[in-house]
């Protein structure tokens, strides 16, 4: 395994390692670049999502109930945002192998969210995030962009369609694969759409095969969503044709999200195994790495054996 370099600079920690090079934001504490031969892979940084453009079920029930009980937490909404990094802390752990562990204060926890890397000589970054928030999550997850060439998405889970936590049952564990813009799916009234669940491994790629490939570690799976506009558009826009197509695309690798409900028309009534309950610790790792053709199979190098420190 090819020896790992760390730069500990004023404001950004530098990994250099065989043929990538990952810049780590202090100020953000997360993934800022990720190069690897020669191409960047990353547009925006790998940051904490909690939040989902609300669903029909979500909206619903507010024209119809009113009770304290049935209201959208939106505080979840700005978490991330307001999230403040208050400790940075590097192991060289041996010359191929080193670790990043980053703690930050977010709303709605009285523990520290942390988030730890581990970066290999190989080009392997193990992302592991460990949060106990105090009140039920909508998300727990990471977000992300990605180069919009990038948009070819494979992956090893359930499909073909979406599927959610408690709408799922109907999606068989298949390897599937297909155009981003194709993945999505257009409600009538925009709104969060696009995901898949108990997810094994993905992979998004330009035309040529390269690109990035996820991997589930923590045995927990994932879920995942791509798409071509943000987050933000998705929640303003009244209709699809208010979408605005970008460069990017949006990536989210998510642990889970709530459950969409609607046992009753129109209202969410989540059931609670479907929940992200609060005071409870959540943990969830992934593989992140750079891909390509010439690597092999795709399910081969998700299932390799990890690299031993």
């Amino acid at each position: 395994m090819s020896f790992v370099k760390l730069d500990n600079l004023h404001d950004s920690i530098v990994i250099e390692g065989n043929n990538c090079k990952i810049t780590f934001g202090k100020v953000t504490g997360a993934i800022e670049s990720f190069i690897s031969d020669g191409k960047e892979l990353i547009s925006s940084p790998l940051i904490p999502n909690f939040w989902r453009a609300p669903i029909d079920n979500d909206l619903g029930y507010l024209n119809i109930i009113n009770a304290e009980n049935y209201t959208i937490d939106y505080s979840w909404k700005m978490a991330s945002e307001k999230r403040k990094v208050i400790k940075i802390t590097t192991e060289d752990l041996n010359p191929h192998v080193k670790r990043i562990n980053i703690q930050s204060n977010i709303l709605n926890s009285d523990n520290y969210y942390e988030t730890i890397y581990t970066i290999y000589g190989n080009g392997d970054i193990f992302i592991e995030n460990n949060f106990t928030p105090s009140k039920d999550m909508i998300r727990f997850g990471m977000q992300m962009s990605i180069p919009g060439q990038y948009n070819t998405m494979t992956w090893y889970g359930r499909g073909p369609h979406e599927t959610m936590l408690d709408r799922k049952t109907g999606g068989a564990v298949e390897i599937y694969s297909g155009k981003v813009e194709d993945l999505i799916h257009p409600y009538i009234r925009p709104q969060e759409n696009g995901n898949r669940t108990d997810v094994r491994w993905v992979a998004m790629t330009n035309k040529n095969g390269f690109g990035l490939l996820i991997t589930n570690v923590g045995g927990t799976y994932l879920q995942r969503s791509a798409r071509p506009y943000k987050m933000q558009n998705l929640e303003n826009a009244l209709h699809n044709h208010e979408l605005p197509r970008r460069d990017d695309i949006t990536f989210n690798i998510d642990y889970k999200q709530q459950g969409v409900g609607g046992d009753i028309p129109a209202v969410a009534c989540l059931h609670k195994e479907f929940k992200l309950k609060g005071n409870k610790p959540y943990n969830y790792c992934f593989r992140l790495r750079a891909y390509s053709t010439k690597m092999g199979d795709l399910t081969s190098i998700a299932f390799e054996e990890h690299p031993k420190i």
